[in-house]
């Protein structure tokens, strides 16, 4: 449902704090894809574009981009990708974008960073922190539990076995790259792959960006 005017009004006046933040403009896309995946993860939540940290209503540069650039945030950035719901809201003369994040039945969400690595976070008071130890477990279990694997996860967890098997190195050979080559499936969608499955512990990784290298658990 969307939010009136009014029930916006009267949540920016209550401030900032667990389920709500408020930003002048949209921040780069790793920071804003942090906070829509803190509030999926934790108790869901709204993000508002053109309004200052005091509750100023400022307005959104440019809101029509604003609104589509949110929405392939919630798509490409965030594994797995996100459901959202954004719209905009004329408050004293000024337009804002809203962005209401629902607590995700798919959780847990990885924020994914400029090389394709994937952060599970969450949202502690008015910020966003990456999620570990029991936090981690208990998100990931939620999650996890008794599904089962899909074909390219499965596919994906054959190839590493397979690969590091047959490789001379003791430390493994097995990229995100090796796989969607090997197995002619695009880089991202194998980017994602191999992201869940770590997230679900059934794959470990060393290093960082193309260079990571995973192993089967």
């Amino acid at each position: 449902m969307e939010p009136s005017v009014t029930e916006l009004e009267e949540r920016i006046a209550r401030g900032e704090g667990k389920d709500l933040e408020f930003k002048r403009g949209l921040p780069r896309d790793a920071k804003t894809a942090r906070t829509l995946c803190a509030f999926a993860n934790t108790r869901g939540g709204l993000l508002l574009v053109g309004v200052g940290d005091r509750g100023e209503i400022l307005g959104a540069p440019h809101p029509r981009a604003t609104v589509e650039h949110l929405r392939e945030i919630a798509r490409f950035q965030l594994d797995p990708p996100l459901d959202v719901r954004i719209g905009t809201a004329t408050i004293r003369g000024h337009v804002i974008v809203w962005c209401s994040v629902p607590i995700s039945p798919a959780r847990p969400h990885a924020a994914l960073d400029t090389e394709g690595q994937g952060t599970v976070v969450v949202r502690a008071g008015s910020s966003n922190r990456a999620a570990t130890g029991a936090t981690l477990a208990l998100i990931v279990s939620q999650r996890t539990g008794g599904k089962s694997l899909d074909p390219l996860q499965k596919s994906v967890l054959e190839w590493v076995v397979d690969v590091n098997r047959r490789a001379r190195d003791p430390g493994g050979v097995a990229t995100v790259a090796g796989f969607a080559q090997a197995r002619n499936v695009g880089v991202q969608r194998a980017r994602r792959a191999f992201t869940s499955l770590e997230l679900a512990g059934r794959l470990v990784g060393h290093g960082r960006g193309a260079r990571r290298i995973y192993a089967a658990v």
